[in-house]
Parts: structure tokens; C-alpha cells; sequence
């Protein structure tokens, strides 16, 4: 593995400003076995692998997210994480497996090209997406409030986007807006949703605090893995 980059970034966690310094970029190419099929870096696994009963439908694999297009370096549909992640991830989904609920997944690892990608399309002038995505805000915006930056704890192997679906029937719960709603509605405190709304998301918030993550405060269904090293953005894709 070679270091290319030193990265800065700052990430707003429980209305706090955290610096994360020296996050090293590493430009990984896949691994093949003798089959000739790509195999993941040793630290890394697939999450539906881990968490019994994960749903899965990865947004940025398809047209479904804010730019409208998959995005550079999906190109499988299986989640990914670092293997102490997807441990974490379990937990959570253990505890609210007896309440009559299971985990779906809209995003995990995220190959850093991905993060690139996003920035060229901000610079196009393509706004076909923003009645539903950023219908409050400009591409400008989103960045300007930190809903997207250059770089990305979902590179690092250890960030999730995701909801909760009802076990009894796979209905998704009303969580008061949908993935990639970037705007002040999605927060997870919210006070424009409904108290039902906002209690499902606390909901979420309370299995995936106690399993050790933690919650970007501006996106209900965005966690990281809290305490967490070392953070090294990868760019593999599979």
C-alpha cells in the first residue's frame, strides 16, 4: 500500500467542530483469486456477511441519490465495511432485532473516487435532482454546510448510511423525509417532522449509540464508528 496523500478534513459531531488531521490516503488496487474474482483488503469485509437480516440497497450503485447517476466506484450491490464496523454493526441490529426491527443498509464503504465524483458533478450545471435532494439549498450549499465534504469517514471503512425496516412486514419505518434529503428537515433532532417521525429516529440513534456509533447530528441516517483508528481513506473498488 502506498501513501499518496495527506488529507485534513473536519467532520461536526454533537454540534462540536473535531479536526481530523493526518488521514493518509491509500490508492489500493483490487486483489484477485485464482478464480479471477476481486477480494477485499484483509481488514475489510462484507457487512451481510456479519449482520444477520441486513437489507441492502446501495443509493450511489444507481440513479437513486442526489447526483441522479451511479457514482464512480460502485460496482458491486454488497455493503462493505472494516470488519470492526461491521461487528459494531451487528450489535445494534441484535438489539432491535427482539423490538420487531432489522436493519437497511443505503451506503457503506465509499471508494474515495466516489468523493471526487461528487465534486466535478458540483461543478456542472446540472440541477435535475434538486426538488428532491437540496430543494433549499444549491450545489454551492451543500458543501458550504457540510453535507459533502472532499473526504469521507464512509471511505475509512467505518461510516453507514441507514434506516430501520419493520421484520413483521419489511415496511421501511417513517423516518420524516428520505436518504440524501440534504436539508434542515433531515436532522436528526428535527423539530420539522412529526414527534412519531422524530421518535423513530432516536430510535435508530439509541441501538446504534449503544453498539459504539455515532451520529452526524445534520443526517438522521449517517453513523460512525466512534474512537475508531486508523483513519485511512481507501480507494479500492470491487
Amino acid at each position: 500500500m502506498n501513501i499518496r496523500s495527506i488529507h485534513a478534513a473536519c467532520a461536526l459531531y454533537a454540534g462540536t467542530w473535531v479536526c481530523l488531521t493526518n488521514c493518509a490516503q491509500q490508492q489500493l488496487a483490487p486483489t484477485y483469486n485464482e478464480g479471477g474474482v476481486a477480494t477485499l483488503p484483509a481488514e475489510f469485509c462484507y457487512a451481510d456477511d456479519v449482520v444477520p437480516l441486513l437489507r441492502t440497497d446501495l443509493k450511489y450503485a444507481g440513479k437513486d441519490n442526489f447526483v441522479g447517476r451511479p457514482i464512480a466506484g460502485y460496482v458491486g450491490k454488497r455493503p462493505i465495511l472494516r470488519r470492526d464496523a461491521a461487528i459494531a454493526l451487528q450489535k445494534a441490529a441484535a438489539e432491535l432485532h427482539p423490538l420487531g426491527y432489522g436493519l437497511i443498509i443505503w451506503d457503506a464503504y465509499r471508494p474515495a473516487r466516489a468523493m471526487r465524483d461528487f465534486r466535478a458533478w458540483s461543478r456542472t450545471p446540472d440541477d435535475s435532482t434538486r426538488a428532491t435532494f437540496y430543494p433549499r439549498t444549491t450545489k454551492k450549499g451543500i458543501y458550504a454546510s457540510h453535507y459533502i465534504g472532499d473526504v469521507s469517514e464512509h471511505s475509512w471503512g467505518i461510516a453507514v448510511d441507514i434506516s430501520l425496516y419493520r421484520l413483521e412486514n419489511g415496511e421501511l419505518v417513517d423516518m420524516g423525509g428520505r436518504h440524501d434529503l440534504l436539508d434542515p428537515s433531515s436532522a436528526t433532532d428535527s423539530t420539522e417532522v412529526s414527534p412519531v417521525q422524530r421518535s423513530n429516529r432516536r430510535l435508530l440513534r439509541d441501538a446504534m449509540q449503544h453498539a459504539g456509533f455515532e451520529n452526524y447530528p445534520k443526517e438522521w441516517w449517517h453513523y460512525r464508528l466512534g474512537n475508531s483508528r486508523p483513519w485511512l481513506s481507501y480507494d479500492f473498488c470491487t
